[in-house]
């Protein structure tokens, strides 16, 4: 096939053909009852190059939607700007008050929400891969996706509601927790076994993480009461890039940065101004990650039935334990257990952090090429399913409109 002599182009093009469909199939997928998030993973399932797209390309003697060629790495670092956009918004929607508010609860549920799916997956993972792997396939499978998480919220209008604060907040105590998990399993796969080593490594991405958080609130809300600095609408952009770099820089995930800029630009004097900023660009940009995902997957490999079965079990595993360990604290937080379990429920999916533990993993030649396919069928299985679940259940965080007589009894004097 012929290839686009300027790359950048190529991945423009794709770009804005996925956001124009998205818009399209969001709206007709909310008509069919269908959450916006399994309508967009469709579409790039659609639109990819083993499925519709590698059709229109053969036709076109292109390589557009090809996923192994060129361009595709800029394809991925669009997505990805969605995704931080996401966490952004969501840590805009509570603020550092929020998470102090959700408190111990959110905590211990994150650490049990990741270890108990973490130790059931690798205790039958051990029965058919190496060890090494089956760590791997704990750590890849154990943490929801915020990214979901964030947009499931917005688009089941729940942000403002108790339940949809302490979701979004364990779901990105969770991510903490993940990336932790990961990096005591890098140690102890890397030869570092001892437990000094274990510790220390895990003890420096808590401290980096805290400091980041701490300085963050305490610095920006200050500086945005400059004057200068608060009339230039941009501004808490730049603090959002400048944490996201920081956070990459310090081998933390692009997502933590952002929802830590989110919780300290919540807490200043330009937040609403930025919410209103925010939703703008997520109008635009909130979907691109959702059809990457569903770009990037080969369904040919639904035909491999034994790779679904495995996969439709790990699913299965992974959404039972997540449920195991955060039900209890929702309860303890809200209250209110329908509450609890539509929050509960709310953190099934899975997605970007286990999709980068997959790759890595692959990278580093410790996972073969079916292992990846494996955790990307848990992420599409768990997203869908969860979306689908969530929007049946959400209803419980919202509050119920008073009934006419008791509207007509309040206004009596």
């Amino acid at each position: 096939m012929a290839a686009l002599p300027f790359l950048p182009l190529y991945a423009l093009l794709e770009v804005f053909i996925f956001l124009a469909l998205a818009e399209l199939v969001g709206a007709f997928g909310e008509r069919l009852g269908l959450p916006s998030i399994v309508a967009y993973l469709l579409l790039g399932m659609l639109l990819s190059g083993f499925a519709f797209g590698g059709v229109i390309d053969r036709a076109a003697g292109i390589d557009l939607f090809d996923a192994s060629s060129p361009h595709a790495s800029y394809i991925t670092l669009f997505g990805d700007l969605s995704v931080v956009l996401l966490l952004f918004a969501a840590g805009l929607s509570g603020g550092f008050r929020g998470l102090r508010a959700a408190g111990l609860p959110a905590v211990l549920g994150a650490i049990a929400g990741d270890l108990i799916p973490f130790a059931i997956t690798v205790l039958v993972g051990v029965a058919f891969f190496p060890l090494p792997e089956a760590l791997l396939l704990g750590v890849a499978i154990a943490p929801t996706s915020s990214a979901v998480v964030a947009s499931l919220r917005r688009s089941e209008h729940v942000e403002e509601t108790p339940g949809g604060q302490f979701l979004i907040h364990l779901a990105a105590l969770d991510d903490v927790v993940a990336l932790l998990l990961l990096s005591t399993v890098l140690t102890i796969l890397g030869g570092q076994q001892d437990v000094v080593a274990i510790t220390g490594s895990v003890l420096g991405s808590i401290v980096a993480w805290l400091v980041l958080l701490v300085a963050a609130v305490l610095v920006i809300p200050r500086l945005l009461r400059i004057p200068s600095l608060r009339a230039a609408p941009s501004m808490p952009f730049l603090f959002l890039f400048v944490l996201v770099a920081l956070v990459t820089g310090l081998g933390l995930a692009a997502v933590v940065g952002a929802f830590i800029a989110g919780l300290a630009v919540a807490e200043s004097l330009v937040a609403e101004r930025t919410r209103e900023l925010t939703e703008v660009l997520l109008l635009f940009f909130g979907a691109l990650f959702f059809v990457v995902v569903g770009a990037q997957f080969d369904a040919r490999f639904f035909a491999d039935l034994p790779l679904v079965a495995a996969a439709l079990g790990l699913a299965l595993l992974a959404s039972v334990g997540k449920l195991l360990g955060v039900y209890p604290f929702c309860v303890q937080k809200l209250g209110d257990r329908s509450q609890a379990r539509a929050t509960a429920l709310g953190m099934i999916p899975r997605g970007e952090i286990g999709l980068v533990v997959a790759s890595l993993g692959l990278a580093a030649g410790l996972v073969d090429r079916e292992f990846l396919v494996l955790v990307v069928l848990v992420s599409l299985t768990t997203t869908v399913a969860g979306s689908l679940v969530f929007r049946r259940v959400s209803g419980a965080l919202r509050p119920a409109a008073p009934s006419p007589s008791a509207a007509e009894a309040a206004g009596t004097p």
